[in-house]
């Protein structure tokens, strides 16, 4: 009987003893799918950790302006990059600085030797002929909205295409207008300057006394058209029209013809502006005004800064003022320089980004005001800068500014026959008739 128990229990706990190690052994299958199952969901985490704690790849954009010689100008755009930097670790931001003279054919050569900086300033409407050629890219998907809406419109027309595709941001704006010695002009019982072409002449003549003159613009190397087109479009006239999407020049017309012959009076007939100014640039013609050896001159808004910050002896000494009319109303050449982005550049999200950073952290107000220029912005004309006795008739002027033709070939024209033509013309080698039909048939040729 004992033994007969015994073996029961025996057998009890034996069966006992056999669940339990099945169980055991179905949680075990049950928990390691699970654990295999979390192991998998653990590492795309985990190497996404690795790739956040992997440093970003290095990237190095080119950034070319035209300028490089005035300290506190090239300071801000050095503080902008190295802010921008501090921000972007793995970004560097290489500064290319370029000339006026040479800022067109430097841009040109790059983009053909196919080693255009990835974001290149340009000036006036040299836009044109690069948006036509496919050397810019398309703005408007690198760079915020908010910051293109930040801009008057027409700043964008000469880098937009037909479809409506902006190539660009405008950069610095500026107006070319007159400055007028109050000294001088007091001295020979003037209280006030010439509003109109005829004035200009009559006071030119009052101030003109052999050591003086009266008037004074640059007519050096690429300067001479910044001055020469404000008195065509004074006139009423132009340098070409646009005909059935094909550029004609219109120097032919009255209007063209007067201007230039009143241009040319100026020097040959009213002896009022020397003929030497074909071999003054506009820093030229702004020293001979602060010696008072110029007494009215006409030159860039940047000139009132230089003037104000460097020539404390000639306060109370001089004024700005409007362009005088000529029988078509007050012109002025008056528009933004411009920012892009290059087809060829490999990174240009990054470009964009800068830009971005510049324009929206307050780089391009102060790039602006140092310069002595203006941003070219909806809200700027309410700004305390904007107040300034001395901008306020070139920032008014910009109500009357115009541009350069929007052809692509006229910065060709400009350099090869406009300019040297503008100078055989104040120097009396030429008349003002051939004067007119040469550029006609020049400019009709380039746009045949």
């Amino acid at each position: 009987m004992r033994r007969l128990f015994l073996w029961t229990v025996i057998l009890t706990m034996s069966i006992l003893m056999v669940a339990v190690f099945s169980l055991s052994g179905c949680k075990a299958e049950e928990a390691a799918p699970a654990e295999e199952e979390a192991a998998e969901e653990a590492a795309p985490a985990e190497e996404e950790a690795a790739e956040e704690a992997a440093p970003a790849e290095e990237v190095e954009i080119s950034f070319q302006y035209i300028g490089g010689t005035v300290p506190n100008v090239d300071g801000i755009i050095n503080d902008a990059i190295a802010a921008f930097e501090d921000l972007n670790p793995n970004v560097t931001v290489k500064t290319i600085y370029v000339d006026w003279g040479n800022a067109h054919s430097q841009f040109m050569n790059s983009v053909a030797a196919g080693m255009a900086p990835d974001i290149g300033m340009l000036a006036g409407t040299w836009a044109v002929e690069f948006v036509e050629s496919g050397a810019l890219a398309d703005i408007s998907p690198y760079v915020s909205q908010e910051v293109l809406d930040t801009f008057i419109p027409s700043g964008f027309a000469a880098m937009t295409d037909a479809e409506g595709n902006i190539y660009g941001i405008p950069w610095d704006g500026c107006s070319w207008g007159l400055f007028y010695r109050t000294d001088l002009f007091e001295k020979a019982g003037l209280k006030a300057p010439p509003q109109s072409w005829e004035e200009l002449v009559e006071y030119g003549q009052l101030l003109s006394d052999g050591t003086t003159s009266g008037l004074m613009m640059s007519a050096l190397g690429w300067e001479p058209d910044d001055n020469f087109l404000p008195f065509l479009w004074q006139a009423g006239a132009n340098v070409c029209k646009l005909e059935d999407g094909k550029w004609i020049g219109t120097f032919d017309t009255p209007e063209a013809k007067e201007a230039v012959q009143f241009y040319y009076d100026l020097v040959n007939k009213y002896g009022i502006m020397p003929q030497t100014i074909t071999g003054m640039d506009w820093e030229a013609v702004m020293n001979s005004f602060i010696a008072g050896d110029t007494a009215m001159m006409v030159n860039g808004m940047w000139v009132i800064g230089m003037i104000l910050n460097n020539h404390p002896e000639l306060d109370g000494k001089w004024a700005t003022a409007l362009n005088p009319a000529g029988p078509g109303g007050i012109a002025a050449l008056s528009y933004p320089n411009t920012m892009h982005i290059s087809q060829q550049c490999k990174n240009k999200e990054v470009a964009g980004q800068f830009l971005d950073f510049f324009y929206s952290e307050g780089y391009y107000d102060e790039y602006c005001i140092q310069c002595g220029v203006f941003p070219f912005t909806k809200d700027f004309v309410n700004s305390d800068y904007a107040q300034d006795e001395f901008l306020k008739p070139f920032i008014e002027l910009a109500s009357y500014g115009k541009n350069r033709p929007a052809s692509s070939k006229y910065e060709e024209f400009r350099q090869l026959f406009f300019n040297p033509g503008i100078q055989s013309l104040i120097a009396d080698e030429i008349t003002v008739d051939d004067f007119c039909e040469q550029m006609n048939e020049a400019f009709n040729l380039l746009h045949q």
